[in-house]
């Protein structure tokens, strides 16, 4: 049995709150899901709960905010259900169904950081891995309670908040692994639009502009898809970031400068882009 927490927000297109209360009603049914924490965030006092007005379920809680979530929040709230609890944090839009496998969360163990991609739908009625599962894109985090404290205060939703957190957790001394191969989120997002993913709407500023963000490289910090009997496992003590740690600090900078990175784009066939600066 695991807790679940999750995000949602107040208003929205009403096809895509259809889109979170059918994820949410699915979540709620899956019989290895013992409990959810639903952190609504809600912008408009005269809006109340909007489209959860009257929404009730026995293993339910719906804690109302009003700003947008953290990862560290969420944790916060799973550490004090109890200790030895196996704990998952998704996205509003992210389900479990009895073909998920959620309940092999059950063998997660204590210094392990589940973080794991999604599977998107496919015409033919079936369900393919989401095309960016290598380069770090997780929509659902597993871990058991109490999780250690470390750097996690980030935003859920914003570019760069999932690859930013397995970052923070792999400095912090936990085994970062994706197991999407075993375990298997099914993604619900068929709406055109997306809401708005950036910290500041104005700059179209996000994590991947914090100067802290992947000083090693993405990949080094990206852990690959696995099963749960081939552990792919990023940690301290992983061989790429050892290596990374004592070179790659000194040929990423090198790399990313700019007029020698447009050449060797150049060499490889690529144009250089072209960007304006930022004012």
């Amino acid at each position: 049995m695991a807790i679940l927490l999750t995000t949602l927000y107040t208003s929205c297109k009403p096809e895509r709150a259809e889109e979170f209360l059918s994820c949410l009603q699915r979540n709620l049914e899956h019989p290895d899901i013992e409990a959810v924490k639903l952190f609504l965030e809600i912008k408009d006092q005269d809006t109340g709960y909007d489209y959860l007005d009257g929404f009730d379920h026995e293993k339910l809680e719906i804690i109302p905010v009003h700003h947008r979530s953290t990862y560290a929040e969420l944790i916060a709230v799973a550490n004090n259900w109890g200790n030895d609890q196996v704990a998952i944090i998704a996205n509003g839009d992210i389900y479990f169904d009895e073909h998920s496998a959620l309940e092999r969360s059950a063998e997660i163990t204590p210094g392990e950081f589940w973080a794991l991609s999604r599977y998107e739908p496919t015409p033919d009625g079936n369900w393919k891995l989401f095309h960016h599962a290598m380069a770090g894109a997780h929509d659902c985090w597993i871990f058991r309670t109490p999780l250690s404290e470390f750097k996690n205060n980030y935003q859920l939703g914003i570019q760069g908040c999932d690859l930013f957190v397995a970052q923070r957790a792999i400095e912090a001394g936990l085994k970062v692994l994706n197991p999407c191969l075993s375990i298997f989120p099914r993604h619900l997002h068929q709406v055109p639009g997306v809401r708005n993913h950036k910290l500041d709407p104005i700059r179209k500023t996000n994590y991947w502009h914090d100067p802290e963000y992947a000083p090693l490289g993405t990949q080094t910090y990206s852990p690959q898809p696995c099963s749960l009997e081939n552990r792919a496992t990023l940690s301290l003590r992983s061989p790429m970031y050892m290596a990374m740690s004592f070179v790659g600090r000194w040929l990423l900078p090198i790399y990313r400068f700019e007029p020698l990175k447009n050449q060797l784009d150049i060499w490889r066939g690529y144009q250089p882009s072209h960007k304006a600066k930022a004012k």
